[in-house]
């Protein structure tokens, strides 16, 4: 009887091991297999998304994409499990909305791929032609408008408090042509070209518009730190399907319909160690 009792707390026992163990292999590598990946980002994401997902059909996955109006948006969604991954956004931006959203997204490795930002006029092609009391359109979000304004005090149009670290509007310490600082929602930088003097502008957005994003005043000189590819829920970081997809950003074929696509947009990565983190 005694025997028959220690067998049964044993066999007890390696159940309990065998499904802690489970547990914690699946924390560590996520979601290990998925029949169909849901893919969110915008309109001007999905475009290049189809080249992407062509080399991940290749890998045999299937994909469906949700289109969404904001970058925000598919953030959202992919905090709360309606998709598995998104790619409409850079790093930078993904951590301030980790930070003011207390999510848990994190961008897969190989890095992907990274944009610039550029600033515009329709009517001027100098800085210097740009009025006093002028006015100059930027992001309303925190990591670009830092951005957005360092573009502008590289272009001596202001300077900005040596302290700042994530520079605001009111960092802006210096601004000799009293120069209207407008914040707007990045996707509308393009039709304000028309409105303002200048705008700061991602070079996607001008080339969505049909616009050349090589006729900049002055660009930025650090978005090469701002990685872009997929982004998932920090427990699938390590997933072989969401790994799986952010090799697809490293295939060749993939990288020229790319390019083809976007014009003079988009630099790819051969190294993570390219990015300053």
């Amino acid at each position: 009887m005694k025997n028959k009792f220690l067998k049964v707390v044993l066999l007890a026992t390696l159940m309990i091991l065998l499904v802690a163990c489970g547990k914690k292999t699946q924390n560590n590598s996520g979601e290990m297999n998925k029949e169909k990946v849901v893919i969110g980002g915008t309109a001007l994401s999905q475009v290049y998304y189809e080249p992407l997902a062509e080399k991940y059909k290749e890998m045999g996955y299937k994909t469906e994409f949700k289109m969404f109006d904001s970058n925000q948006i598919p953030l959202e969604a992919l905090q709360n499990g309606d998709i598995d991954i998104s790619i409409a956004q850079h790093k930078k931006y993904v951590m301030s909305f980790n930070k003011n959203n207390n999510a848990d997204l994190d961008l897969v490795k190989p890095y992907g791929m990274y944009t610039g930002i550029g600033l515009y006029s329709e009517k001027y092609s100098k800085i210097e032609d740009i009025p006093e009391n002028g006015s100059i359109a930027i992001m309303n979000d925190a990591m670009n408008e830092n951005i957005a304004l360092r573009i502008l005090e590289k272009s001596g149009l202001i300077k900005i408090d040596q302290n700042a670290k994530l520079a605001t509007v009111a960092d802006i310490v210096e601004n000799k042509k009293n120069l209207k600082i407008k914040e707007i929602e990045q996707a509308q930088l393009v039709s304000s070209l028309s409105d303002v003097d200048a705008a700061c502008i991602f070079f996607t957005h001008m080339s969505n518009a049909k616009k050349d994003p090589s006729k900049y005043l002055a660009r930025d000189d650090e978005m090469i730190n701002y990685p872009m590819g997929p982004f998932v829920k920090k427990e699938n970081v390590n997933a072989k399907w969401a790994v799986d997809f952010a090799k697809c950003y490293r295939d060749k074929d993939v990288q020229e319909k790319i390019k083809q696509l976007f014009p003079g947009v988009f630099e790819f990565y051969t190294d993570d160690s390219q990015v300053s983190e």
